[in-house]
């Protein structure tokens, strides 16, 4: 086996020929870093011709004379094959000891066991617990595996959601309350609309809202221009869901005068014929149209303060091959009761069939999966559309320079 470094034309030309690729792993991705700093090259290993595995390797200076060495969600590799993983490994610890590299790391998308809708693992599912100890036997030390959320790398717990169904089926299996909550959004008259990058300024406002209401740090401006620069604006959606005031007010009024006339008529029967039955109906029309006038009243508000559209969430996906990422969300918490975000996940799933997608990926969670837990409202809120959680192998880490890596664990430890 030889390794020998590629064109990214080259390296493009092997991802064309892979059934399984995630964004993270594009050429796309690679431009992106390159823009934020790093050194992008791509390697690939043959034996005979014949391509074994191969790699695009990003890396940024680290104790100002070395680098460090990133491979995002892994190399292409039969990871299966501890032959071939302890050779490549080999060729590239040579490689990357020419680089200056200390060490290399990566977190394979490699499923570790399969798990359900509800984050229990399937008995007698998938279970590559086996690549773990292949990385190892070939020099890779594995970082603990922890739940809960780590900006600083890339999320070991996803939600998924398998598109190879009709619109149909994939509705009928939402869970009951999420399947209430779509249709809610459509009583409301909520729309969905998608903007351009122009509309970025929007997503952002309300982003920074909800990341300073969960006490998280959220993206900014930069990070949502570099992913269009990176993948084109053609494979960039930024759902809009807004209540359309005029609409809403229309059908409440609608409602209201339908309701009155029969109110009206109930009285007139009344005055003639007294029935308990009628009694009744009149009593809980009457406080059906109460309510239906206090919702008017609030109606009139919210047009005097938004004008047409109220804002409800917004949110930022990337389409990659065959498969939807919903990268970020945000929503107005104080009308959480309009359902705003569930009207932009259900156009997005729609969406995405509608552009040949089989993968719908609701992308990170917490990995925690009972109530009261870190992050479990957002595995529950993906949960109700059906997706399945997928748990990664991990983080890995492959010393170039062992002594060195040692110092500098040291001083990162010391800081």
């Amino acid at each position: 086996m030889i390794l020998e470094e590629i064109s990214y034309q080259d390296y493009q030309s092997f991802l064309n020929q892979q059934s399984s690729v995630d964004f993270l792993q594009s050429v796309e991705q690679g431009k992106k870093m390159q823009k934020l700093g790093w050194t992008v090259e791509y390697v690939q290993a043959k034996e005979n011709d014949e391509i074994k595995a191969s790699a695009m390797l990003c890396m940024i200076p680290l104790m100002k004379i070395f680098r460090y060495c990133y491979i995002p969600r892994g190399f292409f590799c039969d990871y299966h094959n501890q032959k071939m993983i302890d050779e490549f490994t080999s060729l590239l610890k040579e490689y990357l000891n020419r680089k200056k590299v200390v060490y290399m790391e990566m977190e394979p998308l490699i499923i570790l066991k399969e798990r359900d809708q509800n984050g229990d693992i399937v008995e007698g599912g998938i279970d590559n617990s086996d690549v773990v100890e292949i990385l190892k036997h070939a020099g890779y030390e594995q970082l603990p595996l922890k739940q809960g959320y780590d900006l600083s790398k890339e999320c070991r717990f996803v939600s998924v959601l398998d598109l190879n169904k009709d619109q149909d089926q994939l509705l009928k299996e939402f869970s009951y309350q999420t399947r209430q909550d779509v249709r809610t959004s459509e009583k409301y008259c909520v729309c969905v609309k998608e903007l351009d990058r122009n509309g970025l300024q929007l997503l952002d406002e309300m982003e920074k809202k909800t990341s300073q209401r969960h006490h998280f740090t959220g993206f900014n401006m930069k990070f949502y221009e570099n992913v269009i620069d990176a993948f084109g604006e053609q494979n960039i959606f930024i759902p809009y869901a807004y209540l359309d005031i005029e609409s809403y007010h229309n059908r409440i009024s609608s409602e209201y005068e339908r309701l009155k006339k029969e109110v009206e008529e109930t009285e007139e029967i009344l005055k003639t014929n007294p029935s308990v039955k009628k009694q009744k109906k009149l009593k809980t029309d009457m406080e059906y149209l109460t309510s239906l006038q206090k919702k008017l009243d609030g109606v009139n508000k919210l047009h005097e303060q938004h004008g047409n559209q109220l804002p409800l969430a917004a949110c930022f996906f990337l389409k990659y091959r065959n498969q939807m990422y919903y990268l970020v969300g945000a929503s107005e918490y104080e009308y959480r009761t309009y359902k705003g975000p569930y009207a932009i996940q259900w156009h997005m799933i729609r969406k995405a069939k509608q552009l040949g997608c089989t993968r719908y990926n609701f992308y990170g969670i917490s990995g925690y999966f009972n109530e009261g837990e870190e992050g479990y409202g957002v595995f529950d809120f993906k949960r109700g559309f059906n997706a399945v959680v997928e748990e990664y192998i991990g983080n890995f880490i492959l010393p170039v320079r062992p002594a060195v890596y040692q110092l500098y664990k040291m001083l990162k430890k010391q800081n």
